[in-house]
């Protein structure tokens, strides 16, 4: 089988040999904003002051690979990992830790799971499934290649995306293959793969040459295709189109934003596009009940209105920052950032509202919002819950 090129966020190329399956991978090196100077912040007065819940470390992070292990949040745990093979579950309320455990491999997905069970996916092409309670390892299955992505399991299927181009469905249970569904791979991609996203007995998958796909949750048959992005260009780089950002559904409506393509907004019953406009994005976006909120490909945020896609406003300050997707929490807008600040944004026009750090090292994951709750995961293992305090503030914060 053809070794796969693909694009990680460093500067300087790297060889990197897979132990999963028969595929071999070479990974390199580029990414836009990180051949242009990030922008200096900016001072400004904050309209809100920013109040740490907990804030606690948990594993080794994500070391030097470029990785998006989000946690998951649910029954009032907050599970995490790191690319080591930690993986534990923290108390959501204070931060305390309920357990921890070692997987015998590295971690290369976040954390997916609903009820008594979670799941994560493995660089030797494994999805483990663990008792949420006291991550008790219930089964592990072997597919074809590293394991990017696992959706939240439903109808009894839990769902993982492989690192060539291949979407599973497996038995919640038993972990048996039901199903398998692919495409092929283009040459030249971007590190990662977005999270498969579950609904209606559909599961939404983008795929790295740039199309939108409904599967069948129960069989894996393609229900409909449509297109996000079209290679254009002479060279592989500039021919990538991957949809790697974070997927939203909101009142039957698919959400999409793919890199060297289009935000869409795309009809859930059989893939028709309702809007698109030329914005290239690899992070992906969040909503809220009027509008879109896009990190694009240089670090710009967006504001897009949610029914027609017409430009609200647009936030350059933090260009070539390294951007996470937006998050959405009451009247802000959430980003992190390469150096581990968050920037909260007013909602309405875009503006700075408040500036809090987190991790050093930086931020990579989209930061998760729950009942008015900010949870942040950093680069190098940290972990912080924050929230707005509705009040007027004198000075920009940022912890020891």
């Amino acid at each position: 089988m053809r070794g796969r090129l693909m694009v990680l966020c460093v500067l300087t190329l790297t060889v990197a040999v897979s132990g999963c399956g028969a595929m071999g991978k070479v990974a390199g090196l580029f990414r836009k904003d990180n051949l242009n100077k990030p922008s200096e912040l900016t001072e400004f007065e904050p309209s809100v002051r920013i109040r740490q819940v907990w804030r606690t470390s948990f594993g080794k992070g994500t070391g030097k690979n470029y990785l998006k292990l989000h946690p998951l949040l649910d029954a009032g745990r907050l599970y995490v990992v790191d690319h080591k093979g930690d993986l534990g579950a923290l108390s959501a309320e204070d931060g305390k830790e309920l357990w921890d455990i070692e997987i015998d491999t590295p971690i290369t997905s976040g954390v997916s799971g609903a009820g008594d069970r979670i799941a994560i996916g493995t660089d030797t092409g494994e999805v483990v499934v663990l008792d949420a309670a006291q991550g008790t390892e219930l089964w592990r299955r072997q597919l074809s290649s590293e394991v990017m992505a696992i959706g939240h399991p439903d109808l009894g299927i839990v769902v993982a995306r492989t690192n060539d181009s291949r979407v599973y469905g497996l038995d919640e249970i038993t972990g048996e293959i039901v199903w398998t569904a692919g495409r092929t791979a283009p040459v030249l991609t971007l590190r990662g793969q977005s999270k498969p996203l579950v609904a209606a007995g559909k599961i939404i998958v983008g795929y790295d040459d740039g199309k939108l796909v409904a599967l069948s949750q129960v069989l894996g048959n393609a229900l409909w295709q449509t297109t996000i992005a079209v290679p254009e260009g002479r060279s592989e780089l500039e021919r990538m189109v991957d949809i790697d950002g974070v997927l939203r559904l909101q009142e039957g409506v698919v959400y999409v934003a793919g890199f060297h393509g289009r935000v869409a907004a795309v009809s859930l019953v059989d893939g028709r596009i309702l809007w698109s406009r030329e914005l290239s994005s690899s992070m992906g976006l969040d909503l809220d009940d009027d509008r879109v909120f896009v990190t694009d490909a240089d670090s710009n945020v967006w504001a897009l209105d949610r029914r027609t896609g017409a430009s609200l406003w647009k936030q350059d300050k933090l260009k070539y920052r390294r951007l996470t997707a937006p998050a959405v929490v009451d009247r802000y807008v959430v980003v992190g950032d390469f150096e581990g600040y968050t920037h909260w944004l007013n909602a309405d026009d875009g503006t700075f509202a408040a500036r809090y750090r987190v991790d050093r090292k930086g931020m990579l994951s989209q930061p998760l919002v729950n009942a008015g709750r900010v949870y942040i995961a950093g680069n190098g293992g940290k972990y912080a819950v924050l929230e707005p305090e509705q009040e007027e503030v004198a000075e920009v914060q940022e912890p020891e």
